[in-house]
This record gives structure tokens, sequence and C-alpha cells, in this order.
């Protein structure tokens, strides 16, 4: 029990031990999730998070309690898969976005491609953050795959998008957009129909709440 009280502490060494010791755990319940490409992402992020939090006064091991927060995660990447009024919902608002460029040379902004498509501007951010293609790391493996426990980065992903996962969703979205997708500020600022000076001080707070994150 120790090594949970050391990880809970701070103790990168004893988290990755832990993670590495339990990674089998969320391989296997990722059985359950065929249809959900992000599963084991989803499950590593679950298990940091039942890592934090496990106590060994609850009086059980701690698998009983990792267990639920790991599906829960699972379950919640699951809930983000499109259904089909979302992709309705996307087509509409991109197909008004592609006439508008094509009429204009100008991108309509976030909010009027959201009134087109029925939506609210949160939500057609979001739909567009959950259709994004699967993400790529810098040596070209897939996120969503199963990386090898034992790479020296394997943990460093893990604790970065669990961070990005718990940030507000529109600092989430756009540390995503310009670190893991690699848009420049003023790409973004085209897609939000805003000045690069409202987005850099949006990325400002960003970095900044992401590093007290990071070191809380």
């Amino acid at each position: 029990m120790e090594a949970y009280s050391r990880a809970q502490a701070g103790d990168a060494d004893a988290l990755s031990a832990l993670v590495r010791r339990h990674v089998p755990l969320v391989q296997s319940l990722c059985r359950r999730f065929p249809d959900v490409p992000d599963a084991f992402q989803a499950g590593c992020v679950g298990l940091v998070k039942a890592i934090r939090g496990f106590r060994a006064e609850m009086g059980y091991a701690f698998s009983t309690y990792a267990v639920p927060v790991i599906l829960g995660e699972m379950r919640a990447a699951r809930s983000h898969a499109l259904g089909w009024r979302a992709r309705a919902a996307l087509k509409r608002a991109r197909d008004y976005e592609n006439g508008v460029l094509s009429r204009t040379g100008r991108r309509p902004s976030v909010a009027d491609a959201a009134a087109h498509a029925g939506i609210s501007p949160e939500e057609l951010m979001l739909l567009e953050e959950r259709s994004q293609p699967p993400v790529y790391d810098e040596t070209g493996d897939l996120l969503s795959s199963l990386p090898d426990p034992r790479g020296e980065d394997f943990l460093l992903r893990l604790c970065i998008f669990d961070i990005l996962d718990r940030l507000p969703r529109i600092e989430g979205w756009l540390l995503k957009e310009r670190f893991v997708r690699l848009r420049t500020q003023q790409e973004i600022a085209r897609r939000l129909h805003t000045r690069q000076y409202s987005v850099s001080r949006l990325e400002k707070r960003a970095r900044q709440r992401f590093i007290r994150e990071w070191n809380a």
C-alpha cells in the first residue's frame, strides 16, 4: 500500500510502477468495448484516477475499486462517439461553412454555422473535436493503441491527456488544437471567427491552468 501513498504524494516513479502493474487490467476491460477505438487510452486515464483515489482503509483490493472507475472512463469515451443526429448536425454546419467560403472567400463564424445546424456553438466545437481522426504522436504510433508501458514516454503521454481532459472544455480543446494537431493561432482564430490576440489570451490562460494541474 505504500506505493499508492507515494504515488498520491507526487512520486512519479511510484505512479509509473503502479500503472505498469495494472495495465493488464485495462487491457482486459477493453474487450467489453470493441466499438470504442480509444477505449485503452480512456481506461488508462481511469487507472490513474483510481490510483489517485484509492485508500487502503477502504478494506478491499485495488482492482475492486479501480474497475468501476476504469469502466466509467471507457463508457464516457463510448458516449463521445457521434450518433446519426450529431453527424447530421455536423454535416449541416460543414456544408454551410463550405458554401459561405466558396461564395465569399471567408469562413462564417462558429456561431453562424452552429445556428444553421440547429445546435449551440459549444456543441459544434465539441462535435468537431470528436470527429477528428485518431491522433498520432511523434513516433507515428496511435495514442489509442496499446503502447508499451515500459516505454519512457508512456506515463508522460498518459498524464498529459489526463490533464487536458480535466481542463475546461474550451481550454482543453485549444491546447489539443495547438500542440497535438499543431494548428497555428491564426488558424484557430479563423475557425472561431475571432482575432489572434483573443486566442493568444485564451491559450495563455489555458497554459497557466495546465501548469497548475501538472504541479498539483
